[in-house]
């Protein structure tokens, strides 16, 4: 099965997280990554992976996943839906939901500003 997925994650201390030589406070608290696996393994694949503690640093939100200081606490499976991008669009315009700006983004294709958010 394919589809796009919602990590519901617990942050439970400060992380500083780099990418592209930028440095990104994580504050603690709650956060929303928006992805989709629509390649070989499908979300089963790309879920399990995301459980894993241990593992390379493949994409943004693996340098929060593989924190000891993390946890994710819920998964949304969207299946066979196309709605990655829509679904951030949505929820930059929520009060109460910061975009983490260029994060989990980098291979979009409609400009999202983010595809991890911050909650309250």
């Amino acid at each position: 099965m394919k589809g796009t997925y919602l990590l519901y994650i617990q942050v439970s201390e400060i992380l500083l997280i780099t990418i592209k030589e930028r440095k990104i406070p994580i504050e603690e608290g709650y956060y929303l990554y928006v992805g989709s696996a629509y390649g070989s393994g499908g979300l089963a694949s790309r879920l399990h992976r995301h459980l894993r503690k241990k593992k390379k640093n493949h994409w943004h939100i693996d340098k929060i996943t593989t924190s000891t200081k993390t946890s994710i606490n819920g998964i949304l499976v969207l299946a066979e839906q196309k709605v990655e991008c829509t679904l951030s669009k949505i929820l930059s315009g929520i009060e109460n939901v910061i975009a983490i700006k260029e994060f989990g983004n980098s291979d979009c294709k409609k400009n999202c500003m983010s595809h991890f958010f911050r909650v309250s």
